[in-house]
């Protein structure tokens, strides 16, 4: 009579637990998800930057962004002789806090000339977030940065000088 013989022999083991430890280094190596939080939040501000920028080439007031002192919150803003909130577009609220997600931004006024201007949608920067109006100086060269930070993870927009373009 022949004897069959069954199991595993050691090669297959170790050739298992090699790919096994392969996929829990991959594993580990995604599990950090604050990161992608930040990324996330530096899109969504550009796009509402883009937001505010399209809004002042189309009207007669310049239009922006302003944040508090600290950076942990900002607002879209229109400004026509006083800094009036609008509710940014998909925002359930005037404001959107980022001490909320964890977050926060280089604080200031970020706005964009108006229609009436010759330069439509340039954009300004002010530091001094209680101004009592937008600046009207040029950005400096190549432009103003935004910094959107947890902490740990930075990502920086760029504000393009005189044009206002944002990569």
């Amino acid at each position: 009579m022949i004897k069959s013989k069954s199991g595993f022999t050691i090669f297959e083991i170790l050739v298992v637990l090699i790919v096994m430890s392969i996929i829990t280094v991959f594993a580990i190596g995604r599990g950090r998800v604050t990161s992608a939080d930040v990324k996330v939040q530096t899109e969504v501000l550009k796009s509402q930057l883009r937001h505010a920028q399209a809004r002042a080439i189309n009207d007669n007031v310049p239009w922006g962004i302003q944040t508090d002192s600290t950076g942990g919150s900002y607002w879209l803003f229109r400004y026509n002789g006083g800094f009036n909130q609008i509710r940014l577009p998909g925002e359930n609220s005037l404001t959107v806090n980022l001490v909320a997600k964890g977050l926060s931004m280089t604080p200031g006024i970020y706005s964009f000339d108006s229609y009436s201007n010759n330069s439509r949608g340039s954009p300004h920067y002010e530091a001094d977030t209680s101004a009592a109006e937008p600046s009207t100086a040029a950005l400096p060269s190549p432009g103003q940065q935004i910094t959107v930070s947890d902490g740990t993870d930075s990502y920086i927009i760029l504000v393009t000088r005189n044009t206002g373009f944002i990569p």
